[in-house]
């Protein structure tokens, strides 16, 4: 029935990361982390992530930290669409789409040497993305855009006929204009409505590595300076097939006139490589007191991408106005990692007893994005983390902590495949200092998100999203000292 229908797929960047931090950042590189996130005032091999220059405090000789965590994750989208009745396999209005995200191992390595003023260190480990994430039934997003898609196609074929229709009932030209999307609804309900199979899942890894010295200026400051590579490898593997249109398999006509299934399948991989300059300072006030800061300069990263595509999505590929642009065979898509600001605090008002506290700044607004998509950012991400840790005996110290993390982004950001929810997260967990050359870091970190709705006026009427997730992370790392 339906000869030829326009079918845009809304296949955007698909942000994986079930760890702690920015957009594209984890900031939560080692078990330390997990049971006392305010990293960034400590002076601790585990630190150095946080606060390299902390490192030039170490004692002489040789440092290692080895840790890994276990990130799940759950998307939660809650889309409410009346159309959605009109699809022959759930007459529902609304959809309840859950994506799962599980990286069974993230690693983190830290090592530093020092002697006297100086300390060289390096860290290892998954600065960004972390996991893989799978959206077994597909998105509202891709039904909505059937959907529409569908009417499209009826106003296509039937529309002349069905504003003639509506004018000889005594509608005036403009009247039946007006009317004709429903009147479109209409048809496409008379004939059976619409019905697809969809299917999304990515998976992304920032792979970084850290090389950097720090010099103590003098016997209580201490400064820093590094760069750190970044290799990023993601996958995207979609498809939206046995779309069928009051009836009939939807179609989709080539300029040539060769005619083609509308199906969309996409498997798409992209690598890219990017370098970040850092400096740090590491002020050791006395012995109760330590004050630090930390800037990582922006990180230009441009994604190639090596597709595979089906006929239809490879012809909207080569349309710079379609969002499967981005994914076109051989581009390369522009996802810079924003540059960060920190500051970290230590308190100890006794000796068994440390305060700690930080704030980060993510500067998103400077980093450039597909499509200019930073220009939909009305604030940078920030931070505010407070920790406690206590050494209930020699051998074993107690802490806990929490954070409260506010991304800015507006509701024209917000999607069903690239998404982010302000939250606060808790961590707790123990440290056991075997003796003086080896501890060990057992943690547990939980994020309570916080809903967000987002309203899309169609022609069809409003689209709700009601986006959440759920997240758990537990680690455990070893410290070495000698």
């Amino acid at each position: 029935m339906i000869k030829k229908i326009v079918f845009s797929a809304a296949v955007l960047c698909l942000s994986t990361s079930a760890m702690a931090g920015g957009l594209l950042t984890n900031t939560n590189a080692n078990a330390a982390y997990v049971r006392q996130m305010a990293q960034d005032g400590v002076i601790d091999i585990s630190a150095l992530y946080a606060n390299p220059a902390g490192t030039g405090f170490l004692n002489n000789g040789w440092h290692f930290a080895l840790a890994s965590q276990t990130a799940r994750q759950r998307r939660l989208i809650e889309t409410t669409f009346d159309p959605f009745m009109l699809n022959a396999n759930n007459h529902s209005n609304v959809r309840n789409i859950e994506g799962k995200a599980f990286a069974p191992v993230v690693p983190g390595f830290s090592v530093s040497y020092n002697h006297d003023k100086w300390s060289v260190n390096a860290h290892l480990g998954l600065t960004g993305g972390g996991g893989k994430c799978d959206f077994a039934e597909g998105l509202s997003s891709f039904e909505a855009l059937t959907y529409q898609s569908a009417l499209e196609g009826i106003v296509g074929q039937y529309g002349p006929a069905l504003i003639q229709s509506m004018m000889q009932q005594g509608m005036t030209l403009e009247q039946a204009t007006a009317a004709l999307p429903q009147a479109a609804n209409n048809v496409l309900a008379q004939n059976g409505g619409y019905s697809l199979r969809s299917n999304m899942k990515g998976r992304s890894y920032y792979f970084g590595f850290q090389v950097g010295a720090t010099y103590k200026f003098m016997p209580n400051l201490a400064g820093y300076l590094g760069v750190r590579g970044t290799y990023a490898t993601c996958n995207y593997n979609g498809a939206i097939s046995d779309i069928m249109v009051a009836g009939q398999p939807a179609m989709h006509q080539l300029p040539d006139g060769s005619v083609h299934s509308a199906e969309i399948t996409l498997n798409t991989d992209q690598t890219g490589f990017g370098v970040t300059p850092i400096i740090g300072l590491d002020w050791k006030i006395n012995n109760q007191w330590n004050v630090a800061a930390k800037f990582e300069a922006p990180t230009k990263m441009s994604l190639k991408n090596d597709s595979e595509l089906s006929t239809h999505a490879e012809g909207m590929s080569k349309d710079p106005s379609s969002v499967l642009s981005q994914f076109a065979d051989g581009a390369k898509v522009r996802e810079d990692i924003p540059g960060i600001l920190t500051f970290g605090v230590q308190y100890s008002p006794i000796e068994r007893v440390r305060l700690n506290a930080a704030f980060h700044e993510f500067f998103d607004k400077s980093a450039k994005k597909y499509g200019n998509k930073e220009d939909l950012i009305d604030h940078n991400t920030w931070e505010l983390i407070g920790g406690v840790e206590f050494d209930a005996c020699k051998l074993v110290t107690i802490s806990a902590s929490a954070q409260s993390t506010h991304y800015g982004l507006s509701d024209a950001y917000m999607n069903d495949l690239s998404f982010n929810n302000s939250n606060n997260m808790i961590g707790a967990g123990l440290r056991f200092n075997c003796n003086k050359h080896c501890s060990v870091d057992l943690g547990y970190m939980h994020t309570f998100y916080k809903d967000r709705t987002v309203t899309t006026p169609t022609a069809a009427g409003n689209k709700v999203d009601v986006y959440t997730r759920k997240n758990d992370v537990v680690a455990v790392g070893v410290n070495v000292a000698f």
